[in-house]
């Protein structure tokens, strides 16, 4: 059963002085035991990470680390679409399977409904093991996903994001344009993963073999033993939390909330965030007006109407910007093709990447996942990749949010209504 509706509405400043309280900066040991306490996720330093801008990129990346799987692949998505992409990816695990590789595979059976049956049985048929969650009949199920992504070869790397198993998700930046859930291509979509190696590969396992148990019998003792090997530190490697978050969970629900909430109270001097559907909850909305009131620079890329690949998101979401522009807070609108990036930095240094959509069923319905990033260079490379996408975006005014139209007011009205489920 669907979670009551949250009050919108309302403030929250008390419940965020409360989460942040005593925060110091970022890398203080303040800020990482509120993280402890926050998102149940550890801080483990030593890692190497690269970011994989748009899907030519990412595929290219997984595809490599899947051809040179030697032990065992788990692989978790929301959409395994069966289009060329998907195709593609079963061969290449079914051909894994058959050398040997254990190959353990995690969908979304509705994000997943479009797909042909037929690509699912070759996998089947060659011995990967298939675990989908839910069942697309399952009307009264409908609300509750797994929108968490991972890739994990031998236990020592990891592809962790926003991008899905489909070709509108793989061929962005090659300039081959896909309609997909009723968005017009004007440009190849635009998304972001990240290549994890290190220590925090196990946290990333971890997280995926607690979905695995969720849905059958646990891995065995040696399995699980052979999906976990040892992984040195990098010297002066990246710092990286693994934090999953799970609305069914006692201990993991609201978890990439309060890791927003306590980014966004924590920065000083710049906000940057890039998210497909920016439509917050009263938390994080009441968090990025207090960082704009005390002069910290907040930039939000997100979708326009016409990028969007759900337009009654970008409806809703015009309802809140209102009080968002007023405090300060820099909203823009990405034009063109489908902007589907789940990214944010503060000040420099501390970033998100995952799988969160900043909206009502990120908090409310859908399990997620991101990786908390304490690293210069990647804030930096994702600041230049936000100067770039702002180049192709329009600024949200508030002159030109009180000159709509009334049918176009009333609209955006009763979508806020559904604001919880978007």
């Amino acid at each position: 059963m669907a979670p009551a509706a949250p009050v919108w509405g309302t403030s929250a400043a008390s419940a965020i002085a409360t989460a942040t309280a005593g925060l110091e900066g970022f890398g203080s040991a303040t800020f990482e035991a509120v993280l402890d306490r926050d998102t149940v996720s550890r801080n483990v330093g030593g890692n190497q990470v690269k970011l994989l801008l748009d899907g030519v990129n990412s595929f290219a990346e997984r595809d490599a680390m899947i051809a040179g799987a030697k032990s065992s692949i788990c692989l978790q998505t929301f959409i395994f679409n069966s289009d060329e992409t998907g195709w593609k990816l079963a061969q290449a695990l079914a051909d894994k399977a058959k050398a040997g590789v254990k190959v353990r595979v995690i969908y979304d059976a509705v994000g997943s409904s479009r797909a042909d049956p037929k690509m699912f049985d070759l996998m089947k048929q060659a011995g990967v093991e298939l675990r989908p969650y839910g069942q697309k009949w399952q009307v009264w199920e409908l609300n509750d996903r797994w929108h968490e992504k991972h890739l994990i070869v031998d236990g020592q790397a990891s592809v962790e994001g926003g991008m899905n198993v489909a070709n509108e998700y793989a061929w962005g930046g090659t300039g081959q344009l896909v309609t997909s859930r009723g968005a017009t291509p004007t440009e190849a979509w635009r998304d972001v993963d990240l290549k994890l190696q290190g220590p925090a590969v196990a946290d990333a396992t971890a997280a995926f073999l607690r979905n695995w148990s969720k849905l059958g019998d646990p891995v065995s003792d040696a399995d699980r033993a052979a999906l976990f090997p040892t992984l040195t530190p990098v010297e002066g490697g990246t710092k990286v939390r693994v934090v999953q978050a799970a609305p069914t969970s006692t201990t993991l629900d609201h978890t990439a909330e309060r890791l927003y909430v306590d980014a966004i109270s924590t920065a000083k001097k710049s906000i940057t965030i890039e998210n497909a559907y920016f439509l917050p909850p009263p938390e994080i909305r009441d968090a990025l007006i207090a960082a704009a009131k005390r002069g910290v620079d907040v930039q939000v890329l997100t979708n326009s109407r016409t990028s969007s690949d759900m337009t009654e998101v970008a409806d809703a979401a015009r309802y809140f910007y209102d009080d968002l522009i007023d405090a300060g807070v820099h909203v823009n609108e990405k034009q063109g093709g489908t902007l589907h990036a789940k990214t944010a930095t503060f000040d420099g240094q501390f970033s998100i990447v995952g799988s969160v959509n900043l909206n009502g069923r990120s908090t409310n319905l859908d399990a997620e996942d991101a990786l908390a990033v304490e690293d210069p260079t990647v804030a930096s490379q994702l600041e230049q990749r936000f100067a770039q996408g702002l180049t192709v975006s329009t600024p949200v005014t508030s002159d030109e949010l009180k000159h709509e139209d009334l049918v176009t007011n009333l609209k955006q009205w009763a979508l806020s209504q559904l604001a919880w489920t978007f």
